[in-house]
């Protein structure tokens, strides 16, 4: 049987994974990782998460051993910093896995002297859709949010719930500081449980600072002292202005020892 793709009609058999449930219907979970020298951060953490999301929907994690396929991959390939994405997706008779990598060029250390310039998301996000507490390859409204930014020239979209609150990035959690504490959404807000956030959290913690996990207004994070957003990618990225509102980055202290402390973890 043939069909048609992108201006050519070929056969159908070669293109199966594309018609399978997951990709049709976007049914599956996904995961991104950062690996530094060949070593993956927080791979299990990241694994715990993926399962979590797969018995939500349904599906079965596939018995595959994911650190030997990664390291095989990343061989394969000759990676040693690199970027990782996993997706495991529905098939009608099966669970597929698409285990992806390349180098890592992003984010290079001029990224993080200018900062992020965030501007709030163009629709919300409710609180109350369980949806949120995982990582699906369902990502359409995400993605919109930080293709809406894109066209702004600014670098990431925060969404807010429908009382206001704020939640998350549409690819990053965020967090400020006031007076040498620690602010970040809650899960009760609707967000990812971002294995990063909760590294951060640990991090804030140990160097003797206090973490609020709470409801938070626009008004709360543009009176901040610092703002930073936090994902695997990213690392910690201080956040330079919010909604056209600069905030000094030369006044920054808390978030560069942040970074540092992550960066000591993941090394």
């Amino acid at each position: 049987m043939k069909v048609y793709l992108n201006g050519a009609f070929i056969d159908k058999e070669d293109i199966e994974e594309l018609l399978e449930p997951g990709f049709l219907f976007g049914w599956g979970v996904f995961e991104t990782l950062r690996v530094y020298n060949k070593r993956v951060a927080f791979l299990e953490e990241h694994l715990t998460r993926m399962k979590r999301g797969l018995e939500f929907l349904g599906l079965e994690c596939p018995n595959i051993d994911f650190k030997a396929a990664i390291q095989r991959l990343l061989g394969e390939n000759n990676l040693s910093d690199a970027y990782l994405r996993i997706a495991v997706f529905k098939k009608r008779k099966s669970i597929g896995v698409v285990i992806y990598g390349a180098e890592f060029t992003y984010y290079k250390e001029d990224a993080y002297k200018k900062g992020a310039k965030i501007i709030f998301a163009p629709s919300f996000r409710c609180s109350q859709d369980p949806y949120l507490a995982i990582k699906s390859i369902s990502y359409v409204k995400s993605r919109h949010a930080w293709f809406h930014a894109q066209r702004q020239g600014k670098d990431e979209a925060i969404f807010l719930n429908e009382k206001g609150f704020i939640q998350e990035g549409s690819r990053s959690n965020i967090f400020f500081i006031k007076d040498k504490d620690f602010f970040t959404p809650s899960h009760r807000c609707g967000l990812l449980d971002g294995v990063t956030r909760k590294v951060v959290i640990d991090i804030c913690k140990d160097e003797g600072y206090r973490v609020a996990e709470g409801e938070f207004t626009k008004e709360d994070l543009l009176s901040a002292d610092e703002a930073f957003l936090v994902s695997s990618l990213m690392e910690v990225m201080p956040i330079s202005e919010i909604d056209g509102c600069s905030l000094d980055r030369q006044k920054f202290t808390l978030t560069p020892l942040i970074h540092k402390k992550y960066r000591e973890r993941v090394s």
